[in-house]
């Protein structure tokens, strides 16, 4: 018997309700846009279904009352079950680099077992309407989703998006002409970007085109509600901050309740919803606005969630998921505690030298609600600290409504020339609740370490980030000033970074930079030097890079062709093979020039990232 009763037989009768006339146009135009990725099959599934008499009303078509009818249930033998995950910064995957930000779908896996394979499509600063015409996104993962596949929806942040953004990202809950009644969202121009249809800057119309290609693929769209900002007003989350957004900016309709829109349109085509919006908002509001920011929240907003966050939010979706019946007995007990990294690898390092790497620990759903987690080191090679001035080697870290967010620094000092492969182990009470792979290798002095030092890593922060045998500065900021941080794409994953007003002056001053100080505990091969950069606010900024191994002669790396980037789009600029030698009791200096060839107000330089990388030795 079909594990989804009546589902299956419903879906070309389901696209024919749901595709109008501006949808099979708009698919057509793709269809001759990207035909191998399309193919005739699901092509005339959508021109068929449409010829047999789709028009938008929904009563041509019967639906059963149970919710079970249309929710996934158990399959009878585990066969593989493939779930697609399409989202934006919070949802997206993070490389360890970004900890302690995770997106929640990084943390889906870990609740299902092997028959499960989880592909998280998401991606930063995504909408519903960018997704589904960015070509890496929905036209060309349409033809990878087959029949029997879930595939989890959830948009809803960066909709809000307006001024200059409006076109390519914004839509309204419902429509842009103030109404509410998404089924009517068409046939006449949108009000602010008269080019389209008011359609095309409709969620409730891309939701509804979603919905619509999952099913006629015979695959199982899950709904779910965008998780809250913590934008607290008293103790309580405000309606912006549960995405029931107002007046943007000037517009003249209020850009309505995203929730509300997503669960209109699921009762309307019977399909499964998670709500999201208010489990997070229950998340929150029980942590309260300092203790949120401190453990749930990444440092830079109150938008994108830390480990901890993360996988609460995943317990929660997987959890609604189990009450809607769907993927029930796929899924798995977890491990209530994370570390990240996970492994934590130092590579080569001298003997009888030390050197510091940084943990996040979190944990949830710990019992008892309140006690103690004990970090335990596996050797006196490992040395744990919550300061880096306390070393021991064990930690005892309290706990209270059973979750904790603690930075943890793990310090490694080789005493043989030998490879090191240990477990740091993390109990409660007398169980062993996780553990986290260190490793290293001792070798004699004089060989060459890789080492490097790092700064804006971290939204403004002035402070550095090295690995290996040097020390490094915080970064001198000479004659500019700093303006708001902004969220940008680094790497394709959303990211603060930091920027520096960049206005009044035309062309090169030597008096405005930013400079960085990398000192080697030995001599320095330097063999790269690289950062993300762009102008803000315009596309008229640019900069000289340099360095120097003695704050006199300066070298510029960029050559006589100014570094410069298009408008807010993060580039990266890397130069390698450069063989810089910083003898030992020296330092190497880098600094970056900005200046604005427009010499008007309003524009910036933002950075992420600068590093130089090399070899030290003693």
């Amino acid at each position: 018997m079909n594990q989804h009763n009546g589902f299956g037989n419903a879906l070309i009768a389901v696209a024919s309700v749901v595709i109008d006339d501006n949808t099979i146009k708009k698919w057509r135009e793709y269809y001759m846009k990207y035909p191998t990725l399309f193919g005739a099959l699901a092509l005339s599934v959508f021109v068929n279904a449409y010829a047999a008499g789709g028009n938008g009303d929904s009563s041509t078509v019967s639906y059963s009352n149970s919710q079970s009818s249309v929710s996934a249930t158990k399959p009878s033998n585990q066969k593989a079950v493939t779930i697609h995950m399409f989202g934006d910064s919070t949802m997206t995957h993070y490389t360890d680099a970004r900890r302690p930000q995770m997106g929640w779908g990084e943390a889906m896996p870990q609740f299902f077992n092997s028959n499960v394979t989880v592909k998280n499509w998401a991606l930063g600063g995504r909408s519903s309407r960018s997704f589904f015409y960015e070509a890496t996104r929905w036209p060309e993962i349409l033809p990878q989703i087959k029949a029997g596949d879930y595939v989890i929806i959830q948009f809803g942040h960066n909709d809000q998006k307006t001024d200059a953004s409006y076109a390519a990202y914004g839509t309204y809950a419902y429509c842009s002409d103030g109404t509410t009644d998404g089924e009517k969202c068409s046939g006449s121009p949108d009000a602010i970007d008269p080019t389209v249809d008011k359609s095309e800057h409709s969620y409730y119309q891309f939701l509804k085109r979603y919905i619509a290609a999952v099913k006629a693929k015979g695959a199982y769209p899950i709904l779910m509600t965008p998780i809250v900002r913590k934008y607290f007003a008293g103790t309580t989350i405000k309606p912006e901050g549960l995405h029931n957004v107002g007046v943007k900016n000037g517009e003249i309709y209020e850009r309505g309740n995203y929730p509300a829109a997503m669960k209109k349109i699921a009762a309307k085509y019977n399909v499964p919803i998670v709500d999201l919006t208010t489990e997070t908002k229950t998340i929150v509001e029980a942590y309260g606005d300092a203790a949120a920011k401190a453990n749930l929240y990444i440092a830079a907003d109150s938008t994108h969630p830390q480990i901890l966050f993360a996988n609460l939010i995943a317990k929660r979706a997987v959890e609604g998921m189990s009450r809607l019946g769907i993927l029930k007995n796929y899924m798995v007990s977890v491990t209530s505690l994370i570390a990240s990294p996970n492994p934590l690898a130092w590579g080569t390092r001298y003997t009888g030298v030390a050197t510091t790497k940084e943990m996040t620990v979190s944990a949830f759903d710990l019992n008892p609600d309140v006690g103690t987690v004990t970090v335990q080191s596996p050797s006196k090679n490992f040395e744990l600290s919550f300061d880096q001035t306390a070393w021991k080697s064990s930690l005892n870290i309290p706990y209270t409504n059973g979750s904790f967010t603690k930075t943890v620094y793990v310090r490694f000092k080789p005493s043989d020339a030998v490879d090191y492969n240990k477990v740091i182990s993390f109990t409660l009470g007398s169980s062993t609740i996780g553990s986290l792979a260190v490793s290293g290798k001792g070798v004699p002095a004089g060989a060459g370490l890789d080492s490097y030092a790092s700064w804006f890593n971290s939204g403004s922060s002035l402070a550095p980030t090295t690995d290996g045998i040097l020390t490094a500065t915080d970064a001198t900021v000479s004659n500019l000033t700093t303006t708001a941080a902004k969220v940008m794409a680094v790497d394709g994953q959303d990211t603060s970074v930091v920027r520096y007003v960049v206005d009044t002056w035309a062309s090169r001053d030597n008096t405005k930079y930013l400079q960085f100080m990398a000192t080697p505990t030995g001599s320095l091969n330097a063999n790269k030097i690289s950062m993300h950069y762009a102008t803000s606010g315009g596309s008229t900024v640019q900069a000289d890079m340099e360095y120097s191994t003695d704050n006199i002669k300066w070298t510029r790396l960029n050559g006589s062709k100014p570094l410069s980037s298009a408008k807010d789009v993060m580039t990266y600029v890397e130069y390698d093979n450069l063989a810089i030698q910083v003898p030992s009791g020296k330092s190497l200096y880098i600094r970056i020039y900005p200046w604005n060839t427009a010499g008007t107000a309003g524009k910036s330089l933002a950075l992420y990232g600068v590093k130089v990388t090399g070899k030290v030795s003693k």
